[in-house]
């Protein structure tokens, strides 16, 4: 046993001593009570106090049998309820024993066994109901527990600091955590349903070398299975599903083997793996989860191998150009098409409607043209790539998002169509430079269009309409034009500026966003917005927004700003603390042609822009 479980038993044996010198104090609903409660049929069972056992002349004093391997010391079909803190304790035991077909309604803990010899204790086929900690097994080497209920404990099954044993066909639900192994290490998980737990199915923390197969992971508020800080474990054919967040978590875990599962209709992601090394995901069946089938986020060497995702996909990301290279990714298909994880490409088009999802990895010069990607978690996904153009494309209905751009530059997406998707919904790049967005349709989706951290950007052209949160979101960004596009029906504001600086917002056509066609935080600052249409955009009330004392929503060169179709007379004020105002509303919706203006006035707005613009591309080519 290594030095961490020696210390941690030392500590457990204290916490011990001290739990149970509280018995005699301890007060909480009557027995009566208790057994009101219960909804089970105890009529089978012969109603017994608590057992309280601490050595083997307790034991057989509580027992049958004679505490051999052939015939063991027997607990059973007992009726345990009890504001005691424990049903049945047991520890310091050196004889064979079993605790089979009883039920236990504990104030804190239904089965609680500490330090007994190992391979000594079998627990199967017991009932344990509203406890704290249903059966709790704390180092105890080669524990077998089998064919039991736990319905209503916090962690239905709780084992710690001990090597070996066999936990299965148990059922564990309605609690917080189903089962839950601390510094465990060689246990097999086997055949075991977890289901309807506030947090975890289950939960290795810290536990080696484990063998988890064929459970049933299900309907769980947070992941079906969970390993933190484990290594060398191997989770194989097990179905997870319906669970809140994802279906299988592995989080800062190493040499881990994820092979043969089925994982499906999760509302997060069906595997992920994350700040983590040397795992295998392989041969795996992912179905319908929410965001990614598989999603390698930012673990390193990680062998993503022949996994066949439907109605999902592939998130595969790493935190450098090396971090991709070092990833293994072969064999995997979306939707019975080939995943295209293209690392490295240079210049050349890429085959028409090959693929069931692109991912591109520091590709340059390369072309996306004529592609229909559908009904995966992200169609295109680009990390690092440069001077990569996408155009006449249609990406629609992902449950993810249809176009993410992560760290690119020089990238034109253009002709394209990306409708009914969700979460980041039609365009969504981050940290990217130079982009430009040319004749977009994004229309239902809960983003049309949400640059994060984005340099120099054009949008022109474009259709955003109807999206569920907002039509264009941009955060964080810099030196941009977005002119001559349709932001209309939005659920929400048609466009968010929140910390966006020096952009040039221009004929631009707003009508019937549900809240301000535009929202200006107090963080965005030197944008101009000028020679737009707004037309019945917040449900009547003033149409935009801004918080911010450096925004300019006029053209006072030439004394025109936008057309409001709710002015009356002079200026039309905005709403927000920065009292913004246009100083010359237009009586009509403005052409589509930029006015003639002062060019050297413009010029001194506008010098921010291209200096900001400058150091910020220099920076990134370094």
């Amino acid at each position: 046993m290594n030095l961490n479980k020696k210390k941690n038993l030392i500590t457990l044996f204290i916490l011990t001593i001290l739990l149970f010198t509280t018995f005699s104090v301890y007060e909480n609903l009557s027995t009566a009570q208790k057994e009101q409660e219960i909804a089970y049929d105890l009529s089978g069972y012969v109603t017994s106090d608590p057992l309280y056992i601490e050595n083997d002349v307790d034991l057989a004093g509580n027992s049958t049998g004679s505490g051999t391997i052939g015939d063991p010391y027997v607990i059973e079909n007992l009726s345990i309820v009890t504001t005691d803190i424990v049903g049945i304790y047991i520890s310091f035991t050196s004889k064979n024993f079993v605790i089979r077909d009883c039920f236990i309604d504990a104030d804190l803990y239904g089965i609680y066994i500490y330090n007994a010899a190992p391979g000594t204790v079998e627990i199967d086929n017991n009932t344990l109901y509203n406890n704290e900690g249903g059966i709790n097994v704390i180092a105890t080497d080669n524990t077998n527990i089998t064919n039991n209920y736990c319905d209503g404990n916090d962690k239905g099954i709780y084992i710690d600091s001990l090597d070996g044993g066999i936990i299965k066909n148990n059922t564990c639900i309605n609690g917080i955590v189903g089962i839950n192994g601390l510094l465990a290490d060689y246990v097999n998980y086997i055949e075991n349903k977890l289901y309807s737990n506030t947090e975890n199915g289950l939960q290795l923390d810290s536990s080696d070398s484990c063998n988890i197969t064929e459970n049933k992971c299900y309907s769980n508020t947070r992941e079906g299975i969970y390993l933190s800080n484990s290594i060398l474990n191997s989770l194989t054919h097990n179905e997870c599903y319906l669970n809140n967040y994802n279906g299988i978590l592995v989080f800062s875990g190493s040499w881990n083997t994820i092979e043969n599962n089925y994982v499906h209709n999760n509302n997060r992601d069906g595997i992920k793996i994350t700040s983590s090394t040397s795992n295998t995901v392989a041969n795996n069946t992912l179905y319908d989860n929410d965001w990614y089938g598989i999603n390698n986020n930012y673990a390193t060497s990680t062998s993503i191998l022949d996994n066949n995702a439907t109605k999902d996909g592939f998130g595969i990301f790493a935190s450098s150009q090396g971090g991709y290279d070092g990833l293994s990714v072969g064999g995997n298909t979306v939707n019975g098409k080939p995943l295209g994880y293209i690392n490295g490409l240079g210049e050349a088009t890429l085959a028409t409607n090959v693929y069931g999802q692109l991912i591109l990895v520091f590709c340059n010069g390369t072309t996306v043209k004529d592609e229909t990607i559908a009904d995966t978690s992200i169609a295109l996904i680009m990390v690092g790539c440069e001077n990569v153009t996408v155009d006449n494309c249609n990406f629609d209905n992902n449950n993810y998002g249809s176009i993410r751009l992560d760290n690119s530059m020089e990238t034109t997406i253009q002709n394209t169509k990306c409708s009914y998707n969700e979460e980041y919904g039609g365009v969504y790049s981050f940290g990217a430079t130079n982009t430009t967005l040319y004749n977009i349709t994004a229309n239902n989706n809960q983003f049309g269009i949400f640059l994060m951290g984005a340099t120099v950007f054009n949008i022109s052209h474009s259709i955003t309409i109807s999206n569920s949160w907002y039509n264009t979101r941009f955060q964080g960004s810099v030196a941009g034009n977005i002119r001559y596009n349709v932001i209309t029906n939005s659920a929400d504001e048609g466009m968010l500026l929140y910390d966006c600086d020096y952009t040039n917002i221009s004929h631009n056509f707003f009508k019937n966003n549900l809240g301000y066609a535009i929202y200006s935080d107090s963080g965005s600052m030197f944008n101009w917005i000028h020679h737009n249409a707004f037309i019945n955009n917040n449900q009547g009330d003033t149409q935009a927004y801004d918080d911010s004392v450096l925004n300019m929503w006029d053209d006072p060169w030439n004394m025109e700003g936008n057309y409001w179709d709710d002015w009356v007379s002079g200026n039309y004020t905005l709403d927000g603390i920065g009292n913004a105002n246009d100083g010359y509303p237009l009586g009509d919706i403005p052409p589509g042609v930029i006015s003639e203006f002062n060019q050297f006035s413009l010029l001194i707005f506008l010098l921010p822009i291209v200096f900001v613009s400058m150091v910020i591309i220099r920076k990134r080519k370094r």
